[in-house]
């Protein structure tokens, strides 16, 4: 057994002994016994050669025992006998994303639940919320995941497909004979929707990755096994496709693999208007792209570019006559990419362009833009200076505001606005007057304690079905800031949703419009709107829109951020975070923002405080002094 594998099997020690109820001490040693099996250097079997088993940090003589019975017979009598004690249901429930061993002991512990079938029932009942640490949320993730392992989808959201990719990459990382792995694909492009995981990795001869990989715990059917692919299919029915190429070919097939098929092909219509063949700009090593340049010769032969109508005469004319150079003035979305995107940058380069990030690549226009040397400077993580949306104990949130902003500090931010729900939303605890003045009296307690961070008192009120907001005027005007969303109502026709929805953004009270189109991706379509129509009338009086950054919404999608954009609407990228581990999920709103273009500039949370709170509607022309 590999490295690898038999830290899946200590690792499912772990998760077995935890969901017992064992000494918290002892499943951590198996899970950091795990963990130093996949960063170990030389094989375990090595090691148990010369009986240095011991030698392996964390693992003493009773796990070396179990990891030498592994090793010679490739079984554990331990864990088969584990395997019997646990109901199976309940490791059954671990395949479900965002539930660990912890929670799934939780809820057998705490609602007597041991079926998937049992837990989705108490999730659509919402007694999962019931238990500590657990909300909306988790109940959210719970019946997505049950649905998921119930039936093949063709396409996942991105928040199930993103975590799966990063933990295959440092899995595969850890095979003997594997030099280097990248996520390419949809994936890597940062789509909201995913069709499957793509892994390029380089390889020494001899490896042993389809070996270890088809016998990955993770894996329900092998779909196909080829010198140079794999194609898996996990417990949740979402496809892996990892290609296995010599490490001289693998930025090329990094390339080739992160997409789009819209954007290759783009640059190679460039390439053949220049009379450049994949050999001119690096990519000969890429089988994929041979054969790619070949379908396009044949549509395009040598007049590609100027076949295409995207490109003016004067585009043309700007393009420089020598492979390699790089236009004057262009302004590159990172100046100096390194590691893999930096051998990427050098196709580019020698098509005379600046580097494109993957988010870009999907023939929107980024070939054009980067020819004239007009790509943006994309918003990244680092600019982010707050999250304007969060959850509290106060209405449905899981944590008090002093552990939220306790995680916001770690995160660097300046600020954070707690939001939660208003009185009519009482499946989410909305505030009553009186919960309010007691928030806000902790909020104040907290500012004067905290100096380096504000916290700044928000609600999320609904839009109730009339258009009117959930709290009344001089109730509104007290708020740092106050977002509106849609809670119900959903199935409204377009003309009454609309109305509905202007009547908001004209309200002079609030600030930001709440997840714009109420949608949750493969689970719920938007409400019956007109976007364009949004935009324009938060253009018209000045209300921020977000990017509703929980992986379930992303919430405007990509193309309304970039049509936002265009009408210089500011844009609050927030989580909706109910508790402090879903502040991470920032990462997925700003995916989406550097999809639509965004530059930080129009990022209403990167911005200094004080320019945040002039730009509120009711701080307008006042001197804040």
């Amino acid at each position: 057994m590999t490295n690898l594998e038999l830290a899946w099997a200590l690792t499912e020690m772990g998760d077995l002994l935890e969901l017992k109820g064992e000494d918290p001490f002892k499943v951590r040693a198996y899970h950091r016994a795990a963990r130093a099996l996949e960063n170990l250097e030389e094989e375990a079997a090595s090691l148990y050669a010369r009986d240095a088993l011991e030698e392996i940090p964390g693992v003493g003589k009773n796990l070396a025992k179990k990891i030498a019975e592994l090793l010679t017979t490739g079984r554990s009598t331990f864990l088969e006998n584990l395997r019997r004690e646990v109901p199976p249901g309940l490791r059954e429930m671990l395949a479900i994303p965002g539930l660990g061993s912890r929670s799934v002991r939780q809820i057998y512990q705490g609602l007597g639940i041991t079926t998937l079938e049992e837990l989705e029932t108490a999730a659509r009942e919402r007694r999962i919320r019931t238990l500590p640490g657990m909300g909306s949320k988790t109940e959210l993730a719970i019946l997505r995941g049950v649905e998921m392992l119930k039936e093949v989808k063709e396409q996942v959201p991105l928040g199930i497909a993103r975590p799966l990719a990063l933990l295959l990459q440092d899995q595969i990382l850890a095979i003997p004979g594997v030099e280097r792995v990248a996520i390419a694909g949809s994936v890597r492009r940062g789509r909201e929707m995913v069709g499957d995981v793509d892994l390029v990795v380089a390889v020494q001869p001899g490896h042993q990755v389809a070996d270890v990989m088809t016998r990955h715990p993770r894996v329900k059917e092998v779909l196909a096994w080829e010198p140079d692919r794999l194609s898996l299919r996990t417990t949740l029915g979402l496809k892996v496709e990892i290609i296995l190429v010599p490490p001289k070919e693998f930025a090329a097939t990094v390339f080739y693999a992160t997409g789009s098929k819209a954007h290759r092909k783009g640059l190679l219509r460039l390439a053949a208007g220049r009379g450049l063949k994949v050999a001119d700009i690096g990519l000969t090593t890429s089988r994929w792209l041979a054969e790619e340049e070949a379908v396009l010769a044949g549509e395009y032969g040598d007049t590609a570019i100027a076949s295409r109508p995207s490109f003016s005469p004067e585009d043309r004319a700007s393009i420089p006559s020598k492979a390699g150079a790089t236009p004057a003035g262009v302004r590159g979305i990172e100046a100096t990419p390194s590691g893999s995107e930096a051998e990427e940058a050098a196709f580019y380069h020698r098509l005379g362009l600046p580097y494109i990030v993957p988010e870009l690549r999907e023939d929107r226009g980024e070939i054009e833009a980067a020819v004239k040397g007009e790509l943006p400077r994309l918003i990244t993580l680092a600019d982010i200076r707050g999250d304007l949306h969060m959850h509290s104990r106060y209405s449905d949130g899981v944590e008090t505001i002093a552990a939220m902003t306790t995680a916001a500090r770690r995160r660097g931010y300046q600020y954070i606005a707690i939001t939660d729900h208003s009185r009519s939303l009482v499946v989410a605890r909305g505030l009553s007057v009186e919960q309010l003045k007691a928030q806000r009296e902790e909020i104040a307690r907290l500012n004067e304690e905290l100096k380096d961070i504000t916290i700044l008192a928000g609600i999320e009120v609904d839009i109730l079905a009339d258009g009117s907001l959930d709290y009344e005027d001089e109730i509104l005007k007290e708020f740092d800031l106050v977002i509106a969303s849609v809670h119900s109502g959903f199935r409204q026709e377009e003309e009454r949703m609309m109305a509905r929805l202007e009547a908001a953004l004209r309200h002079p009270y609030v600030d930001i419009l709440g997840h714009p189109t109420g949608r949750m991706l493969g689970r719920r379509r938007p409400y019956a709107v007109d976007v364009t129509r949004i935009i324009e009338l938060a253009a018209e009086t000045g209300t921020i829109l977000e990017i509703n950054a929980s992986p379930d919404r992303l919430d405007l999608n990509d193309t309304a951020v970039r049509l936002a954009k265009e009408y210089d609407v500011p844009i609050a990228i927030n989580t909706d975070a109910h508790d402090s581990i879903r502040l991470a999920d920032m990462e997925y709103g700003v995916l989406t923002a550097r999809r639509g273009w965004l530059e930080p500039e129009n990022v209403v949370n990167t911005w200094e405080l004080e320019r945040l709170l002039a730009r509120l509607k009711r701080n307008r022309g006042r001197d804040r002094k």
